[in-house]
């Protein structure tokens, strides 16, 4: 029986391979090599790369979704936790790919934002609806008591999400997890350490606070 070639197959390849080699490095015949379907196909469904590349980041952004609503959700555990092991299981997963590959959403932000303003909105808007999951739990950590109510969750949410990049940019040149467990240390056990560690609480507040200010 012949196979049926789907929109899906093409666009899980370029996935995998565009984490590795970027936007630009990904030709359309590595992707059809790759997904083992006829050139015709990719044109069918893509009248575009540009087209192509907003349905891998829409890809990328459910299978990271796949990851994290369980274990955002899991209301067994406090909030801050929830979102450390979150946290956490990307860093796993880092590791596992031998420090390579990293996250889509930032390697396209630092290769297509000045080159396509479609992919740069869509990325913009992958960051923005992970801020406000993020900033979800946060919400959640202050209705606990298990965070300062001073706090803008939004803007603590984008600085995690930020400096959880930064760090993963970090491990990718050192081919290490040591940046990515720095960001867990700093932020889960001194910077959110409420009630454990008031200095850092306080200075953290302080400068969250100056920033909206700001």
């Amino acid at each position: 029986m012949r196979r049926t070639h789907t929109k899906d197959d093409i666009v899980r390849a370029g996935l995998e391979i565009m984490l590795t080699k970027g936007f630009n490095a990904t030709g359309v015949e590595a992707i059809l090599k790759k997904a083992n379907v006829p050139k015709g196909s990719f044109y069918n469904f893509f009248p575009s790369k540009e087209e192509f590349g907003l349905a891998v980041v829409d890809q990328f952004r459910a299978e990271i979704g796949v990851i994290s609503q369980p274990i955002l959700a899991d209301c067994s555990l406090p909030p801050l936790a929830r979102l450390r092991k979150y946290f956490e299981i990307l860093i796993d997963r880092f590791e596992e790919n031998n420090c390579t590959q990293g996250c889509l959403i930032g390697n396209l932000g630092l290769e297509m934002a000045d080159q396509s303003d479609a992919l740069r909105k869509r990325l913009d808007d992958g960051l923005s609806r992970w801020t406000d999951m993020v900033a979800s739990v946060l919400v959640e950590a202050q209705s606990a008591k298990t965070l300062p109510t001073d706090l803008d969750t939004r803007l603590l949410a984008g600085t995690l999400i930020s400096s959880f990049e930064g760090a993963l940019l970090f491990g990718k040149v050192k081919k290490s997890v040591e940046p990515l467990r720095s960001f867990i240390c700093l932020f889960f056990d001194q910077f959110l350490s409420f009630g454990q560690n008031r200095s850092s609480r306080k200075v953290g507040s302080r400068l969250l606070q100056s920033k909206k200010l700001g």
